[in-house]
């Protein structure tokens, strides 16, 4: 008995380390190890460090600093796709929701309806083979409805529309069993319990990283804070205005207007391993006050939108002109370093 324990042993400790016996153990293996722990059965009892990987686990993030100034890499078009599309919606969204001071304020219908929210967020997921998701997370008690009247009672407690592509390969329809692209899952994320473990303003709501990157907007002492804008508007009676909005960090800000997250399993939801891009939207609160005075611009909402790190390349050549870091994949390529004289990566 004890010679079969022994015997066990000893077959643990010369099993393989990395896809070769002769390989050994990289950042790869731990990473890919991690990814193949958490799925959609388990997600929810692992622990909350498990459900990220490291930050460096995706390299060269497009820099809104960069952009027109260094070379973007054919492998990273998406990523800075996906960097725009968010920088693009916290603008619109910052524009439409301001814009109601543009026109006399005779009633509150001026607002965009709770469904334009919905059909903006398909808009973003349908354009894109690559995006993922899109949503609009607003903080609690900031978003409006344009139906609403009286002068109390006019936010929602939370409201977060969120749209996200779904897999349709098992639907009855498709005979060839292949994903169309096409079929979306739209959900309302604030329609819960507020202060549960679904509410995705709560520390419960463990994958959240997107929220906490600008909500709740903390500014100490004065809150004429955020950047101003100027669009200039030609109607059809030729007529022009120019109507100053608050939006986004600029460019020239640190650390600027698009935060990536850590690239985390998206439980409970879409359960893949997703990465974000997160811009703040900002707007005039509160409102309906009467006292323009007391009203002050802020983050109210973040746009998020999200895409599968599955997609994304990895470079896995040692650091140098091109990789510099911060890279976990650097040098964990399988060449043999005798007989290697360039590592390149493969561009798709």
């Amino acid at each position: 008995m004890y010679n079969l324990g022994a015997f066990i042993l000893c077959l643990l400790t010369v099993g393989v380390t990395g896809q070769y016996e002769w390989q050994p153990l990289d950042n790869f293996d731990l990473v890919s190890r991690a990814m193949q722990l958490v799925n959609k059965d388990n997600c929810e009892i692992q622990h909350v460090n498990e459900l990220y990987l490291p930050e460096d686990s995706v390299s060269h993030l497009p820099d809104i600093k960069d952009v027109n100034i260094n070379p973007v890499f054919p492998n990273r078009t998406q990523l800075l796709h996906m960097h725009n599309m968010a920088l693009n919606r916290a603008f619109f969204w910052s524009y439409i929701l301001q814009s109601r001071f543009i026109r006399p304020a005779i009633n509150d219908t001026y607002d965009p309806g709770m469904m334009y929210y919905f059909l903006s967020t398909v808009a973003d997921v349908s354009t894109n083979k690559h995006i993922n998701a899109s949503a609009i997370y607003f903080a609690p008690n900031m978003s409006y409805s344009s139906s609403y009247r009286g002068f109390f009672n006019k936010t929602f407690p939370r409201f977060a529309p969120r749209t996200f592509r779904a897999d349709d390969f098992n639907d009855p329809i498709h005979l060839e069993r292949i994903s169309t692209l096409n079929t979306f899952t739209v959900n309302d994320l604030g329609a819960i319990h507020p202060d549960t473990s679904g509410d995705y303003t709560s520390d419960y709501y463990r994958i959240n990283e997107w929220y906490k990157s600008w909500l709740p907007d903390l500014v100490a002492g004065r809150h004429d804070t955020k950047t101003t804008y100027q669009v200039e508007i030609r109607y059809a009676n030729n007529t022009n205005e120019t109507f100053t909005f608050h939006g986004p960090p600029g460019a020239d800000e640190h650390p600027g207007p698009v935060k990536f997250t850590r690239p985390y399993f998206d439980c409970g939801r879409s359960n893949r391993w997703l990465v974000a891009a997160v811009v703040p939207i900002a707007d005039i609160y509160p409102r309906h006050t009467g006292f323009r005075h007391i009203e002050y611009p802020t983050y109210t909402a973040a746009a998020v939108v999200e895409m599968d790190y599955e997609r994304i390349d990895i470079n896995q050549c040692p650091p140098g002109m091109g990789n510099n870091g911060p890279n976990i994949f650097a040098d964990t390529a399988k060449c043999k370093k005798e007989t290697t004289e360039v590592c390149s990566t493969v561009f798709q």
